[in-house]
């Protein structure tokens, strides 16, 4: 086989694969994960069920690439404001800012995910996708220590980052699940500045 056509076939692969991870997300969106079947999501592709167990061996496998890939520019995003060290807490809150933005975008999904039953399979990559965000902030605080920006009658940087991370959590429960009730997300970055960054973090020098 040559070159050009293996990298057509990868292509094609690639494509299909997609398809079916978007399939599955409009039919897990729509039904739920104890309802959503191998038939439904090719019937939503327009393939048969024999070509969606070539790309994944089961409805478990399907629902966890469409999790990692749900998560995926929401992780990406948030790394890369973090990696920002010239002003950590302007970086902490534009990571969260980030978070609770993608959470909008992906409600419908969202609802399925925190609000229904999952497979034991399904609930630990999603347990652990939701506290990735404990490690990113204890790093950043970190980084803020060693900088000498924290105030110093401050936690030390783990706590303050798994606090930050939880209240965050907490608010994307809420927006999820109560999004109606829950103020704008400018208010929550806002809130969060107010009640835990500006009180952590000295003040800029003018």
């Amino acid at each position: 086989m040559s070159e050009l056509v293996q990298r057509r076939k990868a292509m094609a692969e690639k494509m299909m694969q997609d398809a079916i991870c978007d399939a599955a997300a409009v039919v897990l969106a729509e039904v739920g994960f104890a309802a959503l079947t191998m038939e439904r999501v090719a019937e939503e592709v327009g393939a048969s069920k024999g070509t969606l167990y070539n790309y994944f061996r089961d409805k478990d496998a399907l629902v966890i690439e469409v999790v990692e890939r749900t998560f995926l520019p929401v992780e990406a995003e948030t790394k890369r404001a973090l990696a920002e060290q010239a002003d950590m807490a302007a970086a902490l809150l534009r990571a969260a800012r980030i978070v609770l933005a993608g959470v909008e975008k992906r409600r419908a999904l969202g609802q399925v995910l925190c609000g229904g039953e999952l497979s034991p399979a399904v609930a630990s990559v999603l347990s652990a996708k939701r506290l990735f965000l404990h490690g990113l902030f204890e790093e950043a605080f970190r980084k803020a220590e060693a900088a000498g920006v924290l105030r110093v009658s401050c936690e030390r940087p783990e706590n303050l980052g798994r606090c930050l991370a939880l209240t965050l959590r907490g608010m994307v429960d809420l927006h999820i699940l109560h999004a109606e009730d829950c103020p704008s997300v400018d208010q929550e970055v806002s809130l969060l500045e107010q009640c835990m960054i500006r009180p952590w973090f000295k003040k800029p020098p003018k």
